[in-house]
């Protein structure tokens, strides 16, 4: 399972934020969301699909609220963003 790098998707946390009129509130909080699909205990994946990854991704985005407004959007746009990216 492929992993996403806290850069990766404050690349992608930007361009939201400047078409839906954000700013990041939370620096951590994205990084924290950013490690939640490549994330691994032992060397075991913790998600066995691209597609529970991306689900556990946007549920962190929703939980963590990495931006000032639009989270819910961005949550799926992270999630499109990682499905693509990872599958």
């Amino acid at each position: 399972m492929r992993g996403l790098t806290a850069e990766q998707l404050l690349a992608a946390a930007d361009e939201f934020c400047a078409a839906h009129r954000a700013q990041i509130r939370s620096f951590s909080g994205l990084a924290a969301c950013a490690a939640v699909p490549g994330s691994r205990f032992h060397g075991v994946p913790v998600f066995d699909s691209v597609t529970a990854a991306a689900a556990a991704l946007a549920e962190a985005v929703r939980a963590l609220e990495p931006l000032t407004a639009g989270n819910a959007q961005f949550a799926e746009v992270a999630a499109e963003v990682y499905r693509r990216w990872a599958g």
